[in-house]
């Protein structure tokens, strides 16, 4: 079995573990602040990894990071359960309980993109993987960031 793969469904399996217990009951701010983090480390992690294998040629590669994106996208809601914000700790903005619906779009957006892209990568289409890859970055990522992310905390 190839390596990325493993590594890729063992980190979405731990990801999905540490969700998952702690939606079985409601979590605390200091627990869903630690849970998103680690999945927006993930995600980052992620999108490197397509970045590379983009640059390198590699695009069929790109598509089970693609899934990895599509798959932790559905779980980005649950990590933040209203006022889940600890200024010290959390970048998280209070507008995105104010403005949640808008939150939401940007993760159903990313998962959608995750998806197109996964297609793109599989199919081998280099041009469509490279401007899907771009724009699933601009669109979802950073969007969502400039909207409700605050500024490095200072520590």
């Amino acid at each position: 079995m190839n390596a990325v793969f493993v590594r890729a469904a063992v980190v979405v399996v731990g990801i999905t573990s540490v969700v998952g217990c702690a939606s079985m009951r409601r979590m605390n701010p200091d627990e869903a602040i630690a849970a998103r983090q680690q999945l927006m480390k993930e995600q980052g992690a992620a999108m490197k990894s397509i970045s590379d294998k983009v640059k390198a040629g590699q695009i069929q590669a790109v598509a089970v990071d693609a899934q990895k994106l599509e798959d932790t996208a559905k779980q980005i809601p649950k990590l933040f359960p209203e006022n889940s914000v600890n200024p010290s700790t959390s970048r998280a903005k209070p507008e995105i309980w104010q403005k949640w619906s808008d939150f939401e779009g940007y993760t159903k957006s990313l998962e959608t993109k995750a998806r197109q892209l996964e297609a793109s990568a599989k199919a081998g289409d280099g041009a469509a993987t490279q401007a899907q890859a771009t724009d699933l970055g601009k669109t979802t990522c950073g969007a969502c960031h400039t909207s409700f992310r605050g500024p490095e905390i200072k520590k």
